[in-house]
């Protein structure tokens, strides 16, 4: 079935000069033999350093690859919907340009695509960061659960996305929350969940943008953008 699927993927980047090129490398090695079209969509958000130059390189390199670049930063939820309205995949994901994923985990998902489900991994007991990122992700999920009244393991991970579905939903998160909401608003819309277990590679460069008070604040108006919509 893998051969079949045509699939495009989202790498937001801020200041990820120094792993960048190996990120795109790890899909192209990895993903590129599963399936028939690969569309890698790389989105600078604004960077200060050298990833806009090394995203045209390449460009330059893969014909499967194609970048966008921001002037100034947005955020990485509207990193994954400009990449959105370009994809030319059948199905629609995102991978972090600090390579704290591997590829592999996309691998995992190809057999359970259908038009109806999103395929999204979770990494309970396969998380190499520390205790205290450990307590964040399992009490945001938790706090998520508790607003959406679903029971999911993890709302943070790499989800594949029918295309046509995600461009069917109100989306409207700037930041990190917009991963939750793009589960939240397909389960809601009645499409199915499959659930992966796979380990998490961790970053060994830099600094995760994650963990900053901007990021903070900016979940904080996606929360209240979340509620107001109800959708």
């Amino acid at each position: 079935m893998e051969k079949y699927i045509n699939i495009s993927i989202c790498i937001p980047a801020l200041n990820e000069q120094e792993s960048l090129e190996e990120t795109v490398e790890d899909l192209m090695k990895t993903l590129a033999p599963h399936v028939r079209e690969l569309d890698i969509i790389i989105v600078d958000d604004g960077s200060s350093d050298a990833t806009p130059w090394i995203a045209e390189q390449l460009v330059k390199k893969y014909h499967q690859v194609r970048a966008i670049h921001h002037l100034k930063k947005t955020g990485i939820g509207s990193c994954y919907r400009d990449a959105l309205a370009l994809a030319r995949g059948d199905y629609f994901t995102w991978f972090p340009g600090d390579h704290e994923n591997s590829a592999q985990e996309f691998i995992l998902c190809l057999p359970y695509l259908k038009n109806d489900t999103a395929v999204t991994c979770y990494h309970l007991g396969q998380d190499p960061r520390s205790c205290f990122r450990h307590l964040l992700s399992r009490s945001f999920t938790w706090l998520l659960n508790k607003f959406s009244r679903l029971n999911l393991k993890y709302y943070n991970g790499l989800t594949v996305f029918p295309t046509a579905v995600l461009r069917s939903l109100p989306l409207v998160a700037d930041g990190f929350l917009f991963t939750a909401e793009n589960l939240i608003k397909a389960i809601r819309r009645g499409y199915k969940v499959v659930e992966l277990s796979a380990p998490l590679r961790g970053r060994l460069c830099g600094k995760s943008n994650a963990l900053t008070l901007s990021a903070a604040f900016q979940i904080a108006k996606d929360t209240l953008k979340l509620i107001m919509s109800r959708k």
